[in-house]
């Protein structure tokens, strides 16, 4: 094949002897700084084992000094002519001793005896140095530590006091310290550097404060030594151990400080391993010449023997290009020679290959495709439900709604739907109502064929089988968790593996399920169960955030119909109260003259007109009573709600009314019997609940009143549900009871069945009961008797807020 300028051939060997010098130089840059890098380290490491050495060093100096001092002690305690009972010439023979031990190190200490309270009974020393005031400031001594050893910074030096019981009493109180104050001067670094074995291009230094005092280095360097920004940094840092490369007497080092601090936990000074670097300079310049040679020659040989194979291995690239061009024509029945070998082989094996992947691609394309327009179908089922939900007075409603999206098979395509109606008054999730995918009704007998026997009420009866589940409302279960902490929860998994909250539920074969949480800001509704029933389809992190979009829109909308319904309820009460406000201020100082005038007028001998003023009194209590309970109703009283003692409170309540019926002579028209079977606390507002169930027993007594049932009885029955933080109170009464339609109009304000009332009285309560965060249910039969059922919240101290 002839070569010329623009030859392939050519091109290939250049640009791959670039690549190979590029190469190279890349690797010797590389392999040359992970070199560099790994002496660095190795010298860190070092330094590392050398500040640890001295650490100990120090440690086991001064656990000497303990020793000898403790055995120095013993001597004198064992030779009692020794003992002159003189602190300071007992001190002076305590350190004559140590001096025999060891004068090199003890001719140094200072030695002192104190007292408990930190005076001075003998010393031998100077007596700047021995002073004890710190000793008794130190905490664990004050505490009645028996030893200690801390440090101090005095007059420009670092000392170790050491701290050991000189003279215990009989109950083993300590009364007197010998207390030895051990210099750590050049003496104590050159032990330390003997200990640590440091070589002999290797320095140690002792620094105090900013200043250095001791070491290897000269003093030129004194003043200077530590720069303000490291003795700013060695205060602040609660570390031990401070390392950084510094340039000292002209020569390179990696220091390792050891930070000394006092029994204040002060920064005081530091002992420090200098490691030399000149030894790490000259390895790294021998290093990089020798990296540097092996790369010319590689790059020498590599460049000869590629450019010999490339010119082999180019001749047969001719014929694959002449191929590729007629199979890019259309022509795919081109034979393709197998000719060379390495990447032109490959080249031609390649081009069969992509032909034969076309095809699969074409398969890939339409599955994608498929997937693509199942997302699209949700993502408009999703917008639909955004855009045309509308939230209805009955929840349930909007549920149904939901889940008819959820189970379309052009929507969701999810094959079962469950709603559980989260009850308040028996705080559990009770089922409501189901919902199964058209396309699995459709093809059910087939699945029912291949199932079991005895599992067809999973489709079949399933509307059936959900109201019967009650799922407790904890953080035990899955349901109760989706609901409480107000996000979708799903699996891709057999329901039977997770906690549910029934054993019923369970048997569902829930498979593959998501739980959909239906609430707002305040309350809940409950939740929405959906699963892949006999589908096998997984659900998707994207289904979920779709989810997630619907689930926000949906909890914002019931909050908002919450919202609008309290501002209607807010503007009605203002309303009514700037009228009855009005009105009562009016028409009470009418009724305030109209007294007086019966007052002058109610003593005259006239039988008649008094008749008539008894009778206008009356009328004028039942006005102002209604006057009260108008205002009430109208004033948007603030919640002050607390601990109530239940039991108290409704034996103040029978108690009161009891005593109202005697007042007016009508104890005896009634029976009042009461059962109360819990004496614990509720969550509410004391006098507000106290109103609310005197109404209501007024109520009780005037629907007995009219009724013909004997004996007249009102029945009062507290208990706790034993399933629920709840507690129960029944007011039962066998008056003249009420219908359905009866019961309904009775909870809207100014609505009345009785003569000269305002209707406000039922409203009122039912705004209590709200407000304490409880629930009232009225159930009556005529001419039987009324039962109102109210449920309210057990104490809790995290529900108090």
């Amino acid at each position: 094949m002839k070569i010329n300028r623009d030859s392939l051939l050519i091109k290939l060997i250049f640009y791959n002897n670039i690549a190979i010098v590029v190469t190279a130089i890349a690797i010797a840059f590389i392999t040359t700084f992970i070199t560099f890098q790994d002496m660095e380290s190795r010298l860190l490491t070092r330094a590392g084992e050398k500040i640890s050495l001295l650490d100990k060093a120090k440690t086991n100096y001064l656990s000497t000094v303990k020793e000898d001092l403790y055995e120095a002690l013993r001597k004198d305690l064992l030779d009692k002519s020794k003992i002159t009972g003189k602190h300071d010439i007992d001190i002076q023979l305590l350190k004559s001793e140590l001096l025999k031990k060891d004068f090199q190190t003890y001719y140094r200490v200072g030695l002192a005896v104190v007292d408990s309270s930190g005076k001075i009974l003998g010393k031998a020393g100077e007596k700047d140095v021995l002073s004890s005031q710190e000793i008794f400031d130190y905490p664990e001594i004050s505490r009645g530590i028996q030893e200690k050893n801390y440090l101090v910074h005095i007059n420009g030096k670092i000392y170790s006091k050491v701290i050991i019981p000189y003279n215990v009493t009989d109950d083993k109180k300590v009364k007197e310290y010998l207390v030895a104050a051990v210099p750590l001067d050049l003496n104590f670094l050159q032990y330390m550097k003997n200990f640590i074995e440091l070589r002999n291009e290797d320095k140690i230094f002792a620094v105090v404060k900013d200043k250095y005092v001791n070491g290897d280095f000269s003093d030129k360097d004194k003043e200077n030594f530590v720069s303000p920004e490291s003795f700013n940094a060695l205060k602040k840092s609660k570390q031990k151990y401070f390392y950084k490369k510094s340039s000292i007497e002209d020569g390179a080092y990696y220091l390792a400080i050891l930070s000394l601090k006092d029994y204040k936990d002060e920064y005081i000074g530091n002992f420090g391993v200098a490691v030399s670097r000149e030894e790490v300079f000259r390895t790294k310049v021998i290093v990089g010449v020798f990296i540097s040679i092996i790369v010319f020659m590689l790059v020498g040989i590599c460049t000869t023997v590629f450019t010999k194979i490339l010119r082999n291995l180019i001749s047969p690239l001719r014929d694959i290009t002449e191929a590729a061009e007629r199979i890019s024509m259309g022509d795919y029945e081109t034979p393709i020679k197998l000719e060379g070998s390495g990447e032109i082989k490959t080249l031609a094996i390649s081009i069969k290959k992509m032909l034969g992947k076309l095809e699969e691609n074409q398969k890939k394309l339409k599955s994608q495709n498929k997937k693509l327009k199942e997302n699209l179908n949700k993502i408009t089922t999703i917008e639909q439900l955004l855009l045309g939900i509308q939230i209805e007075d009955d929840v349930t409603v909007t549920v149904r709604k939901i889940m008819s999206a959820f189970t379309s098979e052009m929507g969701l395509g999810f094959s079962r739907c469950m709603f559980f109606r989260y009850s308040r008054e028996r705080d559990v999730m009770m089922g409501e109502c189901t919902r199964i995918n058209s396309h699995i009704a459709e093809i059910k007998n087939d699945i029912l064929k291949e199932r079991k026997s005895g599992f067809d009420f999973q489709i079949n009866e399933l509307k059936d089988i959900v109201p019967l589940i009650k799922i407790p409302f904890s953080e035990d279960n899955i349901s109760s968790r989706a609901l409480k902490t107000k996000d979708i929860i799903y699996y891709n998994d057999k329901g039977y593996k997770y906690d549910l909250g029934n054993d019923l539920f369970k048997s569902l074969g829930l498979k593959n399920f998501l739980i959909f949480p239906i609430y707002n800001v305040d309350y809940y509704s409950g939740v929405i169960v959906c699963d892949y029933f006999t589908k096998d389809k997984d659900i998707t992190e994207e289904d979920i955030e779709l989810l997630r979009l619907l689930l926000m829109n949906i909890s914002v909308k019931l909050k908002n119909k919450t919202n609008e319904e309290d501002r209607i309820e807010i503007e009605r009460n203002t309303t009514i109260s700037k009228i009855s406000e009005r009105f009562i201020n009016t028409r009470q100082s009418a009724l305030n003259k109209l007294l007086d005038i019966l007052e002058k007028t109610k003593n005259q001998d006239n039988e008649n007109i008094s008749d008539r003023i008894q009778e206008l009194e009356e009328q004028i209590r039942k006005i102002k009573k209604s006057n009260k309970t108008l205002m009430e109703y109208s004033t948007q009283s603030k919640n002050k709600l607390e601990r109530v003692n239940i039991e108290h409170l409704m034996a103040e309540v029978i108690e009161e009314f009891k005593r109202t019926l005697a007042l007016e002579g009508k104890e005896k028209d009634i029976i009042i019997s009461s059962f109360i079977s819990y004496t614990g606390d509720v969550f509410g507002d004391n006098n507000r609940l106290k109103k609310a169930f005197i109404e209501l027993l007024k109520n009780a007594y005037d629907a007995t009143m009219l009724s013909k049932n004997l004996p007249r009885k009102i029945n009062v029955i507290v208990i706790r549900d034993k399933h629920a933080n709840k507690i129960k109170i029944d007011i039962k009464d066998n008056g003249i009871g009420m219908s359905e339609e009866r019961i309904k109009t009775i909870q809207e304000p100014f609505v009345t069945y009785k003569d000269e009332a305002p209707g406000l009285g039922v409203p009122l309560v039912m705004r209590v009961i709200k407000d304490c965060r409880g629930v009232i249910k009225f159930n009556s039969v005529e001419n039987e008797g009324t039962t109102i059922k109210i449920t309210l919240n057990l104490f809790r101290e995290d529900i108090k807020s």
